[in-house]
């Protein structure tokens, strides 16, 4: 499920700018699916939508490469909605909406705060429903369809157990990977420009596990992209020979083997003795969620005594507002667009001056005014908390107990998962195969 969190920029401390949307959209056919039409107006609204965490203001060649994935993955929800509809499958409303209440959620913000803020980007509440939407009729697609194919026999738990215990001694990894799939050779190129984006996006201060979450097509992909822990001769050899060269809380470049691109993040890793080795360098240290209140300014209409009046009532605010709540209470009385949540980012990855600001702030302490282009802003940070890698599984354990049935239905789980997803993907892309797919842009 696509769940975009709003990254942190220079400019996002100055002033929070919604995206500018083409001067004339058409409403005309960007392809024909089968007997469903996606829209021009629809991949623009998608464009609009994955734009709106970038953090910056995307180059032509950027624009084009995420126009190209919008289309693609608007064809491929047509067809997976209308393969719901043959299984008598649809969605509640009521689940829409809790699926957008947990992205935002996971955005540090409430539902209502989180639709002005998409609103503010210029983006339509509705894209994002659609999206939501046509995941989940995938998923049930998928459960319904696929699920009572999967089998996972006691002897492929024994045989996955023997391997393990074969593998003693050797290194593991705790690993978290974004897969992007080259689905034609055509596609090769677009795939790495968008892989290398990622990577720049989340060594600019995006959490992994949002990225993967809202990127991936790999089977974990809703669980930030987590694959617990791997062992030496689990892997393709190109992803083992990455983490090799690759310590604690670093991330890949993107890495090409079977499908696709992957990108991967070794979040733990033990040596052959099965301590674990230490991180060399920080991840990008705590996460903060901050908030902001901009009292504007306009340099060519306020006089001099007016700013520092303006900067004045910023200092009284401080000692007014002590808490996130208070903040959130207040902000109604500072309708501009750079007051509300700017979103959540690695502290140490933040841009200068707001990483210096930031470090300084306690949590629930508002700034000082601090002078921007449009106007004293002041910042609060929300929390400021470790990003935690999920549980490692069952199976980190070096030689698990074949008579161990918790870990034996860890190794079930993860096996059924597995072949769950790919039988998922090829079952798209058969039906991709078979559909009538016309591209009009």
């Amino acid at each position: 499920m696509n769940k975009n969190i709003l990254i942190l920029s220079l400019t996002a401390l100055l002033l929070l700018s919604p995206l500018t949307a083409r001067a004339s959209i058409s409403e005309g056919i960007a392809a024909t699916v089968n007997d469903s039409v996606v829209t021009v107006s629809d991949v623009q609204q998608r464009v609009a939508l994955y734009l709106s965490g970038a953090g910056h203001a995307p180059t032509a060649a950027e624009r084009q490469m995420v126009e190209k994935q919008a289309l693609a993955k608007l064809i491929d929800e047509a067809i997976q909605l209308q393969e719901a509809k043959k299984l008598n499958i649809s969605v509640s409303d009521d689940l829409v909406k809790k699926g957008f209440e947990a992205i935002a959620r996971q955005n540090g913000m409430a539902p209502d705060e989180f639709s002005k803020q998409l609103k503010a980007a210029g983006v339509s509440i509705d894209s994002l429903y659609a999206q939501i939407r046509a995941e989940i009729s995938w998923e049930q697609v998928v459960r319904q369809k696929l699920g009572p194919q999967v089998t996972v026999s006691e002897r492929d738990i024994d045989m996955t157990m023997d391997k393990l215990a074969e593998q003693k001694g050797k290194h593991q990894y705790h690993v978290a990977e974004i897969l992007l799939n080259v689905k034609n050779a055509s596609d090769e190129n677009n795939v790495r420009l968008k892989a290398d984006a990622l990577v720049k996006q989340i060594r600019g201060g995006e959490r992994f596990s949002v990225v993967a979450r809202d990127n991936s097509e790999a089977p974990g992909a809703s669980a930030g992209g987590d694959m617990g822990w791997l062992q030496e001769g689990q892997m393709d050899a190109a992803l083992e020979a990455a983490l090799q060269k690759m310590h604690p809380g670093q991330i890949s470049e993107p890495v090409r083997a079977g499908s696709g691109y992957h990108i991967l993040f070794l979040r733990e890793a033990r040596d052959a003795g099965g301590a674990l080795v230490e991180a060399q360098a920080a991840s990008g240290g705590p996460v903060v969620l901050i908030k902001q209140i901009l009292i504007p300014v306009n340099p060519k209409t306020d006089t001099n005594t007016v700013i520092e009046a303006k900067r004045q009532r910023g200092l009284a605010l401080r000692k007014e507002i002590k808490s996130c709540d208070a903040l959130d209470k207040r902000a109604k009385d500072f309708p501009g667009k750079g007051t509300g949540t700017l979103g959540q980012a690695y502290e140490e990855k933040l841009p200068e001056p707001l990483k210096s600001i930031v470090k300084k702030l306690k949590v629930g302490a508002l700034s000082e005014p601090v002078q921007s282009p449009g106007g004293w802003a002041m910042l609060m940070v929300c929390s400021r908390e470790e990003e935690k890698a999920p549980a490692a599984a069952a199976d980190a354990a070096p030689t698990p107990d074949k008579t161990d049935e918790k870990a034996r239905e860890s190794i079930a789980g993860k096996l059924g998962s597995q072949r769950l997803g790919q039988m998922a993907d090829h079952y798209l892309s058969d039906l991709r195969a078979a559909a009538f797919i016309d591209k009009r842009i």
